[in-house]
């Protein structure tokens, strides 16, 4: 198999894995051709399956090149070391492979590696969150050859069927718009890059697109134990890579349970009325959660959480970023002190780096991608303002727009006062921002028909 000493950076992706590669490549798309073929009589929107998997393996390509002749390693790479490591140590002695993997990380274990296996980078062995992302890895890697190119790939691949699975759930809530949908979960260009490697955000997306689908099947009472275990996958995956996902998740998941439930109810009078009830009890419900995860949440959790986002909003925009620092301003651990720097946060968080900021070729295409975002919001701001009335019976009359709209909205928040670097910002903004563009489109496409059937009936006159 193929093998790089640990602690090397690769400097170049080796022929024998673009031999291997190409293997995969045309098994995966003759799978994926097949299952379209089969699908597509059934369902006109598989017409995207195909194309749809070749542009996320042709992105995890792109960013393994990208990472390894232009940025000359990264994470991503240690991700890669340190799960070869396992990888190693799987084939050579497997009880001491399940000892790390199902044990803390302790000094003692660490030695169970040898320069037979290789060693884990320290830095990520450590931290219980990365080391996790290695873990993951170490079977991929198995049937990678142990190759980065091809196990980036793989997982790549196998990160696409779950933004599958939130495409074709939200193409069913709004048929017609199935194009513009998929440009916005199947081929947005940041997403593709930064959600196509070896990284956390990979999988947390992955994750993310795979508990909003089985909590929509959960509620509309389909196959409920799948759902359920689904449900709980994801938010193991969740809360061992990144838990303040699951916290923007959480409440607005709440939302949609108990306004799922109201809809239904024909009186108008009580199902208006009982719309504080739902906020109410959404935020009681989902706060006592969040509390009794409060140790598997860690430093993220409820009562710890906003002097973690402080601290590591301080941090980021040190000097050693390299001037890719922005600031919006220190703030204090407290409801107070997050409430006043809310606004600004939740612009950082959907549509910054703003094209001016740019600094490279990469931080340009997300600032070109905000810049549409920005605007297109900007024509939605219009349309709310001048009548605000239509907007909150779009959110409330769709509980699925509900719920990726608060989704959207908290986990900008969060982003954006926990983060002052825009090298970061681009990554971290993944989980959510293929959801926040969906909000758009959906509401954008909600005003521009209204304009249509307005102009219509007023031709009819």
């Amino acid at each position: 198999m193929f093998e790089i000493t640990n602690y090397s950076y690769i400097r170049y992706i080796h022929s024998f894995e673009w031999a291997i590669l190409t293997f995969y490549i045309l098994l995966i798309l003759g799978m994926a051709f097949f299952y379209q073929t089969l699908q597509i009589r059934k369902d006109p929107i598989y017409r995207f399956y195909v194309k749809g998997v070749f542009i996320k393996l042709a992105s995890s390509v792109a960013f393994c090149v990208i990472y390894i002749y232009y940025y000359n390693g990264g994470d991503t790479v240690s991700y890669y070391e340190t799960a070869r490591s396992l990888t190693n140590l799987m084939v050579h002695d497997f009880g001491n492979y399940l000892t790390v993997i199902t044990q803390k990380a302790t000094l003692e274990n660490y030695f169970l590696f040898d320069q037979s296996t290789g060693y884990p980078w320290p830095y990520m062995y450590y931290d219980s969150q990365t080391f996790f992302v290695a873990k993951v890895m170490a079977p991929i890697l198995l049937i990678a050859f142990k190759s980065y190119l091809v196990s980036s790939v793989i997982l790549s691949w196998i990160s696409f069927f779950g933004m599958w699975k939130l495409f074709t759930t939200i193409c069913r809530y709004y048929p017609g718009i199935e194009t513009k949908l998929s440009f916005a979960l199947l081929f947005l260009p940041s997403a593709l890059f930064w959600g196509s490697g070896i990284l956390k955000d990979t999988m947390t997306f992955s994750a993310v697109c795979w508990y909003i689908y089985a909590f929509e099947r959960l509620l509309a009472g389909n196959n409920r134990i799948r759902a359920l275990l689904i449900l709980a996958v994801a938010s193991y995956f969740l809360i061992s890579i990144k838990p303040y996902i699951l916290i923007a998740l959480f409440p607005g998941s709440m939302i949609w349970f108990f306004h799922a439930r109201i809809s239904r109810v024909q009186v108008k009078l009580i199902k208006y009325g009982a719309i504080p009830f739902i906020y109410a009890m959404a935020f009681v419900i989902g706060f006592g959660v969040l509390s009794a995860l409060g140790n598997s949440l860690g430093k993220f959790s409820v009562d710890r959480m906003l002097e973690t986002a402080s601290v590591t909003q301080k941090d980021l925009k040190q000097d050693y970023y390299q001037g890719s620092s922005f600031d919006i301003g220190d703030f204090e651990p407290t409801i107070a002190g997050v409430a006043g720097k809310a606004p600004a946060a939740m612009v950082v968080g959907m549509f910054r780096p703003f094209i001016w900021e740019a600094r490279n070729v990469v931080m340009l295409a997300s600032g070109l991608e905000n810049l549409i975002f920005l605007l297109l919001a900007l024509a939605i701001s219009y349309r709310i303002i001048t009548g605000p009335g239509r907007f909150f019976k779009l959110l409330f009359e769709n509980p699925l727009i509900l719920f990726m709209f608060s989704y959207s909205v908290i986990f900008s928040i969060l982003v954006g006062m926990s983060t002052s670097n825009f090298g970061a910002l681009v990554r971290f903004k993944l989980p959510f921002l293929s959801i926040f563009v969906c909000v758009l489109i959906v509401i954008y496409e909600f005003y521009r028909k209204e304009s249509a059937l307005a102009k219509m009936a007023q031709t009819l006159r």
